[in-house]
């Protein structure tokens, strides 16, 4: 992790109960690109990984169902049951975004319209909140 090599000053971090098919989705949607990804020795569980979003990096890694952080990784840290992350994307299309992550499982939470300023909002299958908008 190093904020140099990535030209940002927050980078978000995701918890995610299933990393592979977080990045199934984060690919489909996103047109992600996988960075790196480290798993824990002996296991398939991903404790960091990086992937590009356009010109931007993001950081996720498994979690459990109760919201903390995996084993060792960061103690008894809980979610308590809160949406894991909101995330503001500036797409090149709003609606083909919003439609794909749809088609991919997601919750539709704001369509995008005229009314909302083209911009839309979805759950994704991981409980993490995209608002989507039109890059300016």
């Amino acid at each position: 992790m190093n904020n140099q090599q990535v030209g940002q000053t927050i980078v978000p971090y995701f918890m995610v109960l299933n990393a592979p098919q977080f990045i199934e989705f984060t690919k489909k949607v996103f047109q992600a690109e996988v960075v790196r990804i480290d798993k824990l020795e002996g296991t398939e569980g991903v404790i960091h990984a990086e992937m590009k979003i356009g010109n931007s990096t993001i950081y996720f890694a498994d979690t459990s169902a109760d919201g903390s952080c995996g084993p060792g990784v960061c103690g008894d840290l809980n979610n308590d049951g809160l949406v894991p992350i909101q995330m503001y994307v500036f797409v090149n299309n709003v609606t083909d975004t919003y439609k794909n992550a749809i088609s991919q499982g997601a919750t539709p939470l704001m369509e995008p319209s005229e009314e909302t300023g083209n911009m839309g909002g979805f759950v994704d299958p991981f409980q993490n909140l995209w608002w989507v908008q039109a890059k300016q």
